[in-house]
């Protein structure tokens, strides 16, 4: 299953957020997608979420769905439903989904605020663009068909990031100086190895788990598990896995990685790497700024590596780094402001600093 691409129009209530979606829905209908919406509410019976939701089918949105924690399928839940299961579930046929509202969500944001107001709060991630509203009926037609054309390229540009790639979160490893299994970390309440699939699917469509199964409950149900078919062989072997998974797929298809130790990877660097990538080159990897190296546990693989990552494995040669410098890998220069994002943790310690640091920069 191929996820579409998911866009969240946020900001605060009465801005105009409903009346800006069903602009948008009616302009991307018009180009001929096919567009999912999916409105956010907190209680499913509240007057206004049937009477938005109606509002958004009536745009143009097929399918547009109200959904809270007491949606069908989820009742007696202690969480709400993950967007990215309920786009998974209901909108899988549509080109793009549109949704009001998932502020804390690792989707790209539109951030609509009242005019003259000042950034928004830190709380929200992954804010694209910020659109200046005063509230339904007080939107100008040049200010809406910009934001329209906006989205139209930032539609074009997710499907070409997206095209021919799977992504991989590895979660195979020992974890012997964590003491624990890294694929159940939780940093904030949220599980890292969930955020990262989250990620994963949203940029790239689609995501697997290779090594470990999935044991918390905040994993998205849209990320196919594989066991490890080296195990034990370190990471180039979990690699060497997900690319026999994806030339199994009906168009073979390179492999996007990160490890599941990884919580500070967000959308930012997986973006620059995606659009980074060298498809004629064996694989593009990062290079740490601050340190000079690379870091073959977030990198894309291509289809053609298949073989040469597979016989180092059968040799011995179980060094990721080593066979991105032998294979010839593209090394891609991260800027500084995403350096931190590489951070991987492997005691409690570091565990602990890392989480931190995420709180205080609001992640």
């Amino acid at each position: 299953m191929v996820i579409p691409p998911v866009l969240c129009v946020t900001g605060p209530s009465g801005v105009g957020k409903t009346h800006v979606l069903e602009h948008l829905i009616g302009s991307l209908t018009a180009r001929g997608l096919r567009v999912g919406a999916i409105k956010h509410c907190r209680h499913l019976d509240a007057p206004a979420s049937d009477k938005d939701a109606d509002r958004l089918a009536r745009a143009g949105a097929s399918p547009a769905i109200a959904a809270a924690k007491t949606a069908i399928g989820i009742q007696n839940s202690s969480r709400e439903p993950l967007l990215l299961d309920l786009v998974a579930t209901f909108c899988p046929d549509c080109d793009l989904v549109l949704a009001e509202g998932y502020k804390r969500s690792v989707h790209d944001k539109i951030l609509i605020r009242p005019a003259g107001e000042s950034d928004g709060p830190p709380s929200v991630e992954s804010v694209r663009t910020v659109f200046e509203n005063d509230g339904p009926g007080r939107t100008g037609r040049d200010e809406i068909e910009a934001v329209c054309q906006w989205v139209w390229r930032w539609f074009r540009g997710r499907q070409a990031l997206r095209e021919g790639l799977i992504g991989a979160v590895l979660t195979g490893g020992a974890s012997r100086r964590m003491g624990a299994d890294k694929s159940r970390l939780r940093i904030a309440g949220r599980c890292i190895l969930g955020r990262l699939c989250e990620l994963m699917a949203d940029r790239i469509g689609q995501v697997m788990v290779i090594g470990r199964e999935p044991q918390e409950p905040d994993v998205p149900a849209c990320a196919q598990w594989h066991p490890d078919s080296s195990p034990g062989l370190g990471p180039l072997g979990g690699i060497a896995t997900a690319l026999q998974v994806a030339a199994a797929a009906a168009a073979p298809r390179g492999v996007c990685v990160a490890a599941c130790d990884m919580p500070a990877v967000g959308g930012d660097l997986l973006d620059h790497l995606l659009a980074g990538r060298d498809p004629k080159a064996p694989a593009t990897v990062p290079v740490s700024p601050a340190t000079g190296q690379i870091e073959p546990l977030l990198a894309i693989y291509e289809a053609q590596a298949r073989q040469s990552v597979e016989q180092a494995v059968r040799c011995g040669k179980l060094s990721a780094t080593d066979w991105l410098t032998a294979a010839g890998a593209r090394r891609l220069a991260v800027p500084d402001n995403l350096a931190g994002q590489l951070a991987n943790v492997n005691t409690p310690a570091e565990l602990k600093a890392l989480s931190e640091r995420l709180e205080q920069d609001g992640a």
